[in-house]
């Protein structure tokens, strides 16, 4: 390219310099940082190559995680020792502040050589700790006293460990989250951890055995996932703050009997505080609710509850459709509605039809329902009642959608042309048959 200047002068050049320069190691740090924490420690430990800038920078990350993206190749193919020595041998290499540290492997059991890992792990400033251990035959891994002296942990995620505090903890104060996976503690040492956590938001529990007492008082909870069984609990939170609450559990998981009724009345007081705004409850905690015997609407209306799931309800045991009654009359901004049904071949039908008759829900209109999704529905008359039912009720439904339990076309075809004759109360509302 050339460039003329007036008359009688000389003809320039004009030179476009090509530049060489390495753009990404001019990036700004926590730029260069960002893509680091994007990859696995193998890929980020490769980078060393590119150039003496970036000989150590993946030293300095502020996140650690080994988990089965880490445990690939030659890793795989490793022995327990040398997985260990493998993971110890970068925690060495580590410089600066760690934040963030997950040892998670399909494969781990409980071994000794964890141990220095979370010593090391408890000198650099953790705030966020996962440790997930395979289950196993070998006596389960008990987490060492280091860990509780990281006061100043955040989240806290375990799996399969025995957690049991030296003498003189109480607690992370500064904890947001606690997700405990079939670890081994009493209900004693759970409750005192939860209740001396202020700041905690996030709590989920999941065990296979049952435990005595379970106490969740805290001023900031905003979410339960509870997959355990408890003889008796208490729960307290600061009203305002819009909870969601998940009991979970399955018909052969958990079982209730006449000496547990109380849990019954605890969670009732739970589910009657307006804190709750979703709310979902397996089959366990629907038989706890049938077994308190309560009649007609509760004693507290949920103001605040717009989100409701049921699991396996058999619409012909009468004391489980007493409870999804008792909910729904009691939810009166209730938006979206699911419910997954149970057929039983020896289930009642007269009786329970009764409840659904629309001469006792004149009194009720659920004028913020606008989703409901009901599964496994097998076509019953209690059944077919209930939508009939949540039909001439619901004035402002968008939708409905029923997934049918039964595969025979005849059968199928029944139960949607019965239903299509109900009468809507809101003209919105589009019914759909999913598989």
């Amino acid at each position: 390219m050339t460039e003329t200047g007036g008359t009688g002068s000389t003809p320039k050049k004009m030179t476009m310099s090509c530049s060489t320069s390495d753009i990404i190691s001019n990036l700004p740090y926590n730029v260069l940082e960002n893509i680091l924490v994007c990859l696995t420690i193998q890929d980020a430990a490769r980078t060393s190559v590119l150039s003496r800038k970036w000989r150590y920078m993946w030293t300095t990350l502020p996140l650690l995680e080994f988990n089965d993206e880490f445990c690939r190749g030659s890793v795989a193919r490793a022995t327990t020792d040398k997985l260990m020595m493998t993971i110890y041998k970068v925690l060495l290499l580590h410089q600066g502040p760690l934040l963030k540290f997950t040892l998670s492997l399909a494969d781990l059991k409980s071994c000794p050589e964890i141990d220095p890992l979370i010593f090391f792990v408890s000198k650099t400033g953790i705030r966020e700790f996962k440790l997930h251990i395979r289950k196993g035959e070998v006596e389960p891994y008990k987490l060492p006293s280091t860990l509780f002296s990281c006061l100043q942990l955040e989240h806290l995620n375990l799996r399969s460990c025995v957690f049991k505090p030296p003498p003189g903890f109480k607690a992370f104060t500064g904890l947001l989250s606690l997700a405990l996976y079939e670890v081994s503690i009493t209900g004693d040492v759970l409750s005192s951890l939860i209740s001396n956590c202020p700041l905690l938001e996030s709590l989920t529990l999941r065990s296979p055995t049952s435990l005595n007492y379970l106490g969740i008082v805290g001023p900031n909870i905003k979410y339960i996932w509870c997959e355990c069984l408890f003889k008796s609990f208490r729960v307290k939170i600061r009203h305002g703050t819009g909870v969601s609450v998940f009991w979970k559990g399955s018909r052969n998981h958990l079982g209730f009997n006449e000496g547990e009724i109380s849990n019954s009345v605890m969670l009732l007081l739970l589910c009657s505080s307006p804190v709750v705004k979703y709310l979902a409850l397996d089959y366990p905690y629907v038989k706890c609710m049938a077994a308190s015997g309560i009649r007609g609407r509760l004693p507290t209306t949920w103001d605040g509850l717009v989100y409701l799931q049921l699991h396996d309800v058999c619409f012909g045991e009468p004391d489980e459709v007493s409870t999804v009654r008792y909910f729904i009359r009691s939810s009166p901004n209730l938006v979206e509605l699911r419910i997954r049904a149970f057929h039983s071949a020896t289930a009642a039908i007269d009786p329970v039809v009764e409840l659904f008759d629309m001469e006792g829900w004149s009194d009720v209109s659920l004028n913020s329902l606008r989703c409901v999704r009901l599964g496994e529905v097998s076509g019953t008359k209690v059944e077919m009642e209930f939508i009939r039912l949540l039909l001439a009720i619901s004035p402002k439904l968008e939708s409905m959608d029923i997934k049918l339990k039964s595969k025979e076309v005849a059968e199928r075809l029944r139960i949607v042309e019965e239903l299509i004759g109900f009468r809507r109360a809101s003209t919105q509302a589009v019914i759909t048959f999913s598989k």
